[in-house]
């Protein structure tokens, strides 16, 4: 497969197929979720590992800020986050910016400190919480991220 692919555009034969229109799914629920988000215009799937681990990038009609439309989304067996285009500006960096917040969020949980200030995961900030999602960080971080290709955004979203 050549990703990024249109979800609109999704095939059976694609690995995960079931698994991946379930996480296009569970993505587009979260963003919608937000008050900002009025609508959905179009998804791409940027990585796939089906429900384990999927990264998309979503333009969406924002109501707070007209210039941040497109936003990656990360969606799995994990606590769903979205992250502007202004950061990462492609797979790998969208997966290395999801641990770093990930961690300090764990280290906040660890150490008893409050977690308003991290990334807002929308989980329990308990011990219990914060070692699941270690075991999906430390799995990451050592097998994914230096195995994975770096698929990167269209050149017209890149600012310069």
């Amino acid at each position: 497969m050549v990703y990024p692919i249109k979800t609109v555009a999704l095939k059976e034969n694609l690995d995960f197929y079931g698994e991946v229109i379930l996480m296009e799914k569970r993505a587009t629920q979260y963003i919608t979720g937000f008050p900002w988000c009025k609508a959905v215009i179009e998804s791409s799937l940027y990585f796939n590992l089906g429900e384990k681990l999927c990264v998309f990038l979503y333009e969406i009609d924002n109501s707070s800020s007209k210039e941040d439309n497109f936003l990656w989304i990360v969606v799995g067996d994990l606590p769903a986050m979205y992250l502007d285009i202004y950061g990462p500006k492609n797979t790998v960096h969208v997966l290395a910016d999801y641990v770093d917040l990930a961690k300090n969020w764990i280290s906040n949980v660890e150490a008893g400190l409050s977690v308003a200030d991290c990334y807002p995961f929308n989980i329990a900030p308990t011990i219990e919480m914060a070692d699941l999602l270690k075991k999906r960080v430390v799995l990451i971080e050592n097998a994914i991220l230096a195995n994975m290709d770096e698929i990167g955004l269209p050149a017209i979203l890149i600012k310069k």
